[in-house]
């Protein structure tokens, strides 16, 4: 998925329809999931409600806009 960075806020910007199809089958697993960056050096840049779609960038994360994430399991000792 790409999000979109705004100056108030970061915001989903486009989704694949499989991306909706699997957001809604992790809401039942869990609301939040972590948002991955991709490449060689991916990490994680927060997290995303499966339900609501709300973003939490972690702090000191930043984001381009129109950047591409993934999704991947929360790490459970980020709570």
């Amino acid at each position: 998925m790409r999000l979109r960075k705004t100056q108030e806020r970061v915001t989903v910007h486009s989704t694949l329809p499989w991306e909706v199809e699997h957001l809604s089958s992790l809401a039942g697993q869990g609301s939040e999931w972590s948002l991955s960056s991709i490449g060689e050096q991916g990490q994680v840049l927060g997290e995303i409600n499966s339900r609501t779609y709300a973003i939490r960038l972690r702090p000191g994360m930043e984001i381009v806009d129109r950047q591409v994430v993934v999704l991947s399991p929360m790490e459970s000792t980020s709570r």
